[in-house]
Formats: C-alpha cells, sequence, structure tokens
C-alpha cells in the first residue's frame, strides 16, 4: 500500500514503482499501438486519463503522457516532476517531459502577445508527437474554464498543425477531455469499473503536494458518477435511457486529417466494461 502523506516526493515515486511493478495488468510492447496525453499539469494525467487506461489495460496500447506545465509555483515545479514521475509508475503511463520545469505562458494571452515565446513551444511539443506518431492524443476541449487548459487546447491543435505540415499524410484521432468546465458536445461515453477509478484515484494520490492543499482526488469518484446521468443524454438521446453504469468518462473524438480536424462518428457512442476499447480506435 503506497503512504503518501509525509514523505519526500522521491521516496513516494520508489513505492509507486514497488507497488506498480506487483500490480501490472499487461506490459505494453513497443510497437503497440501508442496513446499520447497532452497533460496541462501534472494530475491531468490522472483525471482524465480513463480512456487511455482502458486501451493499455484491455489490449496492452502504449500510453505517454506529455507534462506541458509544471504548474504556475517555481518552488513546487520540480517536486511535481517527481510527483508525476510516481503517479505514472503507480497507473503504467510512461511520462515525456518537455522542460525541467515545465513551459510557461501557455495561454491565450501567450499565444496571441508573444508570438516567439508560443512558435518556441509548438515545435517542442511538435517534435515529440511527430516523434511518436500516436493513434490518439488526448487534450482538454477548447472551453475548459482553466488558463492553462485552454492554452493547452491550442497549443495541442497549432503542434499538430506543425506535424502535419512537415510529415506529408500524418493522422490521428484525437479525444477531448474535460474537468474544469463541461462540453456542450461530446461523442463517448467510456464506462469505467470500480478497480479503474480506484488506480485513477491512487496515481492521482501519488501528486501529493497538490492533494495536500486540496484533496480533490477525493471527488473524483463523484464526478465520474455523474457523468453517467450527463452523458446518458449528451452522447446518447435527450429523454433515451441512461447505461447501467456506475463510473463513466465523457470525451468528444474528432479526426485530424489534411491538417484540420473532421468529424470522427456520425452518432454518439456509449462503450460498456463489456467492450473492447480499441475496436472503436481500429
Amino acid at each position: 500500500m503506497l503512504r503518501a502523506k509525509g514523505l519526500p516526493p522521491l521516496e513516494v515515486a520508489r513505492q509507486a514503482q514497488q507497488w506498480a511493478a506487483a500490480h501490472r495488468y499487461r506490459v505494453p510492447e513497443p510497437s503497440a499501438p501508442l496513446c499520447v496525453m497532452i497533460s496541462p499539469h501534472p494530475d491531468d494525467e490522472c483525471i482524465g486519463g480513463g480512456l487511455p487506461l482502458r486501451l493499455m489495460q484491455e489490449s496492452g496500447w502504449r500510453v505517454v503522457n506529455i507534462a506541458v506545465t509544471h504548474g504556475s509555483n517555481p518552488a513546487r515545479q520540480l517536486a511535481r516532476a517527481e510527483e508525476l514521475s510516481a503517479a505514472c509508475a503507480r497507473i503504467g503511463f510512461e511520462t515525456l517531459l518537455l522542460a525541467e520545469r515545465g513551459l510557461n505562458r501557455i495561454t491565450l494571452q501567450a499565444r496571441e502577445t508573444d508570438p516567439e515565446h508560443w512558435a518556441n513551444c509548438v515545435n517542442l511539443l511538435a517534435e515529440k508527437i511527430g516523434a511518436l506518431q500516436p493513434a490518439l492524443v488526448l487534450c482538454p476541449h477548447a472551453l475548459d474554464a482553466q488558463s492553462t487548459h485552454i492554452g493547452t487546447h491550442h497549443l495541442t491543435l497549432d503542434a499538430l498543425a506543425v506535424v502535419s505540415a512537415n510529415s506529408a499524410g500524418f493522422s490521428t484521432t484525437l479525444a477531448f477531455t474535460e474537468y474544469w468546465s463541461t462540453m456542450t458536445h461530446a461523442n463517448l461515453l467510456v464506462e469505467l469499473t470500480a478497480a479503474q477509478v480506484g488506480d485513477m484515484v491512487s496515481a492521482l494520490a501519488c501528486h501529493v503536494g497538490e492533494v495536500s492543499r486540496n484533496p480533490f482526488h477525493l471527488t473524483v469518484p463523484a464526478w465520474l458518477i455523474d457523468n453517467v446521468r450527463r452523458g446518458g443524454e449528451i452522447v446518447g438521446a435527450s429523454g433515451g435511457n441512461v447505461p447501467n453504469y456506475t463510473f463513466a468518462a465523457i470525451y468528444n473524438v474528432m479526426q485530424w486529417r489534411v491538417g484540420a480536424l473532421q468529424t470522427a462518428w456520425p452518432s454518439g457512442r456509449m462503450i460498456g466494461s463489456n467492450s473492447i476499447c480499441a475496436d472503436y480506435f481500429a
């Protein structure tokens, strides 16, 4: 059992790696299909990671989390990178850092007022995406009501445009996530088991400094429960039957082709725990 409270981040990371080694589902092969999460902050990989977790556990996908920033507090940035390493070890994701302390000023304001800074950040992310060639990319939706989340949305789309410009024929599937603000348009509801929610929350608890000041990890199960109510109406038909799930994650899935976003599916989809997520992303 991981005992994070009061431990230094490196000890948390060591315990998380020991726990992960003893609780592996299946170790992804290097050639496995790849899901990349573009996370605004350390901890977002756990909060929005329900779909990647299922792809990894069910079908052996690799999941690589790219940490965009390490938060706005310089005194915490190195520790947050260590906590991120522990969380990813716990849940089974790989992690990539764009900078030792993360990027800074990933906001719409910076995009508009400091094009040189923004272009440098876009190129860093585009280099990673281009090298990884992911089958699926996750990032926040455009109106996620937190400046770095919104900035990360635009950073991701700008980076995908650079990859497309440098690599003819590049395409991928894009899944938008939500946390600070709900999406008005979503087309995917993914059921999560209690064990999977436990994986997400226990990994989230590795972000010791964040959950110590605000124990938001304790509210994640309730949020995932409420997603069933919302998702049944938003992803499904308004007034229709809500699926018999306890926990679920909501996404908006689109295709990135010929340097632009395109519709992925003609209607919403719900993936219960008795189905294989990867079948929907073949």
